[in-house]
């Protein structure tokens, strides 16, 4: 398996050092678009594509649980050492599985959230519905991602070498409506300008001011997404 197979499936020593490079490379635009969710004290939470783990242990900060699951064992084996703790309290399981049928039952979570993972799901309108199986009603569903399309030369690299499809707002959010999900709002974020477009769907856009300045050189060159949608 090459380098760019591992940034799809994680397997192996390289894969596990990518995890972890990973947990890291993407702390930005993951603490970005976690600003857009009001985590509860009892909420139970899952993360789908939960690759190095890093965004399980902060959320399960704030959540009474938070569930991990991943299709590559070792992002599952790296997951379980970065919340080695946090499962111990039983705060945090992490288990093998795929997002086209989620090992869980029916409306089990209060929060579903996907960071960097949508461009690898097959059959992604088929996959938003499996989310939603799983979502209690009124359930809130996170997809995060540090590109609003493929208008951008990283972007277009990377779809090319790794097999990946980047979507942009207007695909995804017609994917959710598909799905009869609800109040789906998209943000994203103009590391240019500093500036955040709130766009709700069939409702009002806006654009604010973002000062947010925890990026790296290249986030200055994407403009980053996060929608949030309900069942």
């Amino acid at each position: 398996m090459g380098i760019f197979d591992n940034m799809r499936k994680p397997k192996g020593k390289l894969g596990q050092i990518q995890l972890k490079s990973m947990n890291k490379e993407h702390t930005p635009v993951s603490l970005w678009g976690l600003k857009h969710l009001d985590i509860k004290g009892d909420d139970v939470i899952l993360d789908v594509g939960c690759g190095g783990g890093i965004n399980i242990n902060r959320m399960a900060k704030h959540a009474k649980k938070v569930y991990g699951v991943d299709y590559s064992m070792d992002s599952v084996k790296v997951s379980r050492e970065v919340n080695r703790q946090e499962i111990y309290d039983g705060k945090v399981e992490v288990v093998h599985g795929d997002v086209q049928s989620l090992p869980f039952d029916d409306e089990t979570f209060d929060v579903v959230t996907a960071f960097e993972t949508v461009y690898f799901w097959p059959n992604i309108e088929k996959c938003f519905g499996e989310v939603k199986r799983v979502l209690k009603p009124g359930g809130i569903f996170l997809i995060g991602t540090e590109s609003n399309g493929s208008d951008n030369i990283p972007m277009k690299i990377s779809e090319k070498l790794i097999n990946m499809t980047v979507y942009n707002d207007k695909e995804l959010c017609q994917y959710l409506e598909n799905n009869g999900y609800s109040q789906i709002t998209a943000y994203l974020r103009d590391g240019r300008k500093k500036q955040e477009t709130i766009k709700e769907i069939g409702g009002e856009t806006k654009t604010i001011d973002d000062d947010y300045d925890h990026v790296s050189f290249t986030d200055k060159w994407v403009e980053w997404m996060t929608i949030v949608a309900r069942k």
